[in-house]
């Protein structure tokens, strides 16, 4: 792992989880299986696995053993991972998709076949957490293979949930790194109707 990402999953690796998935446990849904993708240091799974979900966690770095080293032996059980890009990802059957600063970062190419896998994993009534960056971002200058949506582009991609939450964000602030920026994000609960 290069010097910079290890700084990064190093630094985020004590952070609390996504707001959104403090108000997605607080709906108090049946712990089953989920996935987080581009799950970093594990702020997210780590979270999930203390509330008794089973957890395949996905990276594009190998941080399995910054997040088994934080578990209990009992949610070591629960806990999977899986080194991979978006593209190549296998996503097996699910409850929830965690999906957290993650897709933003996907290759624009892949976008499709992306969000096809995301939609054939997620079961009948599951759930999907996440954000995306909005066109405001700071970013859009910087920062032009990243992936970035309006409102109604976002919406679209949700034509078979029942939106619960979505929440635009407009702030500045730092990242992780340190860096200076206007953020722009779309934070989103969804409910895939059981029709679909």
């Amino acid at each position: 792992m290069k010097k910079d990402k290890e700084n990064y999953y190093n630094k985020t690796k004590n952070m609390p989880p996504n707001d959104n998935i403090v108000k997605f446990l607080n709906l108090n849904i049946e712990p089953k299986i989920a996935i987080d993708i581009g799950c970093g240091a594990g702020r997210d799974t780590i979270t999930l696995l203390k509330h008794k979900w089973e957890v395949l966690a996905i990276d594009t770095e190998n941080t399995e053993g910054i997040i088994r080293e934080q578990l209990s032996k009992e949610e070591q059980k629960r806990f999977a991972f899986q080194k991979s890009t978006f593209g190549a990802m296998n996503l097996p059957s699910s409850n929830l998709i965690v999906a957290n600063y993650s897709l933003p970062f996907a290759k624009i190419d892949y976008w499709d076949l992306i969000w096809n896998k995301i939609n054939n994993s997620l079961l009948s009534g599951g759930y999907f957490v996440g954000n995306f960056f909005g066109k405001k971002d700071s970013w859009t200058e910087s920062k032009k293979d990243l992936i970035f949506l309006s409102e109604s582009e976002i919406r679209n991609l949700f034509t078979n949930f029942e939106i619960m939450q979505f929440n635009e964000i407009e702030k500045d602030g730092e990242t992780a790194s340190r860096e200076e920026k206007h953020w722009h994000i779309y934070d989103i609960i969804a409910k895939r109707n059981p029709s679909n």
